[in-house]
């Protein structure tokens, strides 16, 4: 029979009648107590009554330690995911969290379907490249290479198709770009409400500093004011992607946080299915223009 563990809050449960409940932390969990509980009674799982950023990274690395699964309570915002990726215990849908980095399998996995699916797409994708950039020549040059953060902490350089104005930032300074920016151009406007602009990062996908479907990488100016939110590092220990499901719900329009909250749903869930279903939906609304902006 399953074991497992839970927090009581407002939200109620069957999980008496489901499972073996050996014992009951609050949110954060006594490291002290949970420790022996995990060493001496040995349960199979720990149910996380809490939203998916109050688990902490050293709670998940405890739990493989000790081969625990740790599920925490699925929110409506998951439905990205699939169902699939949702188990139900005592008539509640918890999400399967995951430790980053771990897999090496997995990773190398993800890396061949990377360059495949770029290859793949190169015949089709090449063309419109090449017409974009020769319409982005009239008023400067087509491309904008910018210092981002990836996997690690390693700083690489990311490719895009310049939306701005060439001297968008001589005044100001690095600046996050958010939605309607007065700094794109004509073109520009049109072609990040498409994201085509993001086009020239498949190159980066290639060159292994990003993959398809990840975090976005931020660049290294805004990093270290980042970092005041609890587990942004966490995004760095895979590598940052074209796509996700931070742009897929929030778009440009989206806080730090949001973006934060998405990233770390993915590093948690990440898996080759949720991949081809986080590119699928890309690929809907490329098509649909991008609704959310």
């Amino acid at each position: 029979m399953l074991e497992g563990m839970a927090r009581t809050d407002h939200i109620t449960d069957r999980l008496d009648d489901e499972l073996d409940i050996v014992a009951r932390f609050p949110v954060p969990p006594d490291v002290v107590g949970l420790k022996a509980t995990l060493a001496n009674l040995r349960p199979r799982l720990l149910l996380v009554k809490s939203s998916l950023d109050a688990v902490d990274y050293w709670l998940l690395t405890l739990c493989q330690a000790h081969r625990v699964q740790v599920l925490v309570l699925a929110r409506a915002a998951y439905g990205l995911l699939g169902s699939t990726s949702v188990h139900r215990f005592g008539g509640l849908p918890w999400l399967r969290l995951r430790l980053p980095g771990r897999d090496r399998l997995g990773a190398l996995l993800k890396r061949c379907v990377d360059v495949l699916l770029v290859l793949l797409s190169a015949p089709f994708l090449l063309p419109l490249m090449l017409v974009i950039a020769a319409i982005l020549c009239h008023d400067g040059p087509p491309f904008y290479i910018q210092q981002r953060v990836g996997e690690g902490g390693r700083a690489f350089r990311l490719v895009k198709f310049r939306t701005m104005r060439v001297d968008a930032e001589a005044h100001t300074g690095p600046v996050l770009a958010i939605a309607d920016d007065p700094r794109t151009t004509r073109v520009g406007r049109i072609l990040r409400r498409l994201r085509i602009d993001e086009l020239p990062q498949l190159w980066n996908v290639l060159r292994g500093d990003m993959s398809l479907v990840g975090p976005r990488p931020e660049r290294p100016e805004f990093i270290e004011h980042f970092r005041r939110l609890p587990h942004y590092d966490l995004r760095h220990l895979i590598r940052p992607g074209l796509t996700g499901i931070a742009q897929l719900t929030g778009g440009y329009g989206a806080t730090v946080e949001e973006k934060l909250r998405c990233d770390l749903l993915y590093v948690s869930c990440r898996s080759l299915r949720l991949d081809l279903r986080l590119l699928a939906l890309t690929i809907r609304d490329l098509l649909r223009g991008f609704p959310r902006g």
